[in-house]
């Protein structure tokens, strides 16, 4: 385990494949491992998505070698800082204040793994089940989630794990920027503006999901918001940007996705937009608009 992921994980910034070191392997033994899986942090029924949803997800595998600390079984219910019901569940603690957790097991699984006090890595844990609530109703879908227990945050298990494909194109379509009234205005169409605070919004796409997303006013950085890790506050889990942004904020519908806030002063302004995948994909839009 690197013992640096821990301490830099909410300033790590996007490296190349070629550089990246990763601490954790796939959870899964019979994965096809070109598939891509990005829905940490989604919309997932008015929630932030804590984990990777493998679908068709048969035999899971420990990630890194580590001790057992917890097996959640469906009538116990889950752990109090575990938003989502996981089902039947595996909790493996490893060095850093880090922990793994396989959701949707088998009860068989489940039971077989109270007898168990180490793992050693990608050691087999066990069939999934259909314990969860998850979306598959034919079962055999892993929930796969790493946390900091000491912060009780949650960390995109992509940027710990080998990445073995590229995600589909990204895209900034139907841009919309809404005023503190919830006035909202297309930028494509958009020629002037009273001058204030906007929220901007882009179509959310349901296939990829992006990872970095910046806005620029004049040149000068307003907002960057990086999905590395899902905050829990008081309770309730926050994406961080210029401000902490709750999953009914940041998906006020299934359909739009924030970009973040800015403030346009009077005169002539310049607004760009560029989002990117984990591999640093970019997706670039610029609008010029008058603010009155």
């Amino acid at each position: 385990m690197k013992g640096f992921f821990c301490k830099a994980i909410f300033t790590l910034a996007l490296l190349p494949l070629a550089n990246s070191a990763f601490s954790f392997s796939w959870p899964l033994s019979d994965w096809n491992k070109t598939r891509s899986i990005f829905t940490f942090s989604q919309n997932r029924k008015g929630a932030y998505c804590q984990s990777l949803l493998f679908e068709d997800a048969q035999n899971a595998v420990s990630a890194d070698k580590g001790k057992v600390i917890a097996v959640i079984t469906e009538k116990q219910g889950d752990g109090d800082w575990f938003e989502s019901t996981l089902g039947n569940a595996l909790i493996i603690s490893h060095d850093d204040s880090l922990i793994s957790v396989y959701g949707n097991l088998s009860e068989e699984t489940a039971m077989d793994l109270t007898k168990k006090r180490v793992v050693g890595d990608e050691e087999e844990l066990g069939k999934t089940g259909s314990s969860s609530w998850n979306e598959s109703q034919e079962g055999g879908q892993l929930e796969f989630q790493i946390a900091d227990r000491a912060s009780k945050t949650f960390i995109n298990p992509i940027i710990l794990m080998p990445r073995n494909n590229k995600p589909p194109r990204l895209t900034l379509e139907n841009l919309t920027i809404e005023n503190q009234f919830g006035r909202t205005y297309n930028l494509s169409s958009l020629r002037s503006i009273p001058a204030g605070v906007y929220k901007i919004y882009k179509k959310r796409q349901m296939d990829v999901n992006a990872y970095k997303s910046e806005v620029f006013v004049n040149g000068a950085e307003l907002e960057k918001i990086t999905k590395e890790a899902v905050k829990c506050q008081n309770g309730t889990f926050l994406l961080l940007g210029s401000e902490a942004y709750a999953s009914s904020d940041f998906y006020p519908d299934d359909n739009l996705e924030l970009l973040g806030h800015i403030l346009l002063p009077h005169g002539s302004d310049t607004i760009t937009i560029v989002v990117s995948d984990i591999f640093e994909n970019k997706a670039t839009a610029n609008f010029t608009l008058s603010a009155f």
